[in-house]
């Protein structure tokens, strides 16, 4: 009986470093499922972090066009100041030669020349009229002429100014700073129509085209 005892100890041990050898062999690497699943959420993290970066890139490039915009409005409005008009040449003054790189350019001396930045590729438009007394700067979004349709950005006074003439509309077509890309005739075909225009001046990089 002792000695069928002990057989069957013996056969246990032998029975559960069996079943550890086969856990461990088990555990020893990913199973096809196991790397699937790791798989898909990599590429999941990948798609997000990679939209995530261009929203915050698309964001970033705005604010800079945004501010550039403004900082010329903010010119033109010392430069009224001054002379009770906006400027306005004959031809009308395209935007690179409102801001120039010299003295002869209207805005040399209310704008700090060595820091203003037009951002990325975009197009600026410049708007004067209403004998000189209002004025639009808008900035593409999109890149030059806004090849990527997303919209213009405008400041100045002759938003819903009916006296201003903008193309083939007038200051009553623009009534808002932010204007969508849109196939309808209205703001954004008006500005759009512009960008190719007299009145337009494309920024690439750091200089005016």
């Amino acid at each position: 009986m002792t000695r069928y005892l002990k057989l069957c100890n013996l056969y246990l041990v032998k029975l559960k470093l069996s079943v550890t050898n086969m856990r461990k062999t088990l555990y020893e690497a990913f199973t096809l499922v196991e790397m699937l699943i790791v798989m898909g959420i990599l590429i999941i993290l990948m798609a997000v972090g990679i939209t995530a970066g261009r929203f915050a890139i698309n964001r970033a490039n705005d604010v800079a066009h945004q501010n550039a915009a403004d900082q010329i409005y903010i010119a033109l409005q010392a430069y009224y100041t001054d002379n009770r008009e906006f400027p306005n040449g004959t031809p009308a003054f395209t935007a690179s030669t409102l801001i120039g790189t010299s003295s002869a350019s209207p805005l040399w001396d209310y704008l700090d020349q060595g820091s203003f930045d037009g951002g990325t590729d975009s197009t600026y438009v410049y708007v004067v009229g209403n004998n000189d007394q209002s004025t639009l700067v808008c900035v593409s979004l999109g890149g030059v002429e806004d090849e990527k349709n997303r919209g213009y950005y405008c400041t100045g006074n002759g938003f819903n100014d009916s006296a201003l003439t903008v193309g083939t509309g007038t200051g009553s077509d623009i009534t808002a700073k932010s204007i969508k890309y849109s196939t309808v005739t209205g703001a954004y075909t008006i500005i759009d129509a512009l960008g190719s225009g007299a009145t337009a001046a494309d920024w690439v990089g750091s200089d005016w085209q």
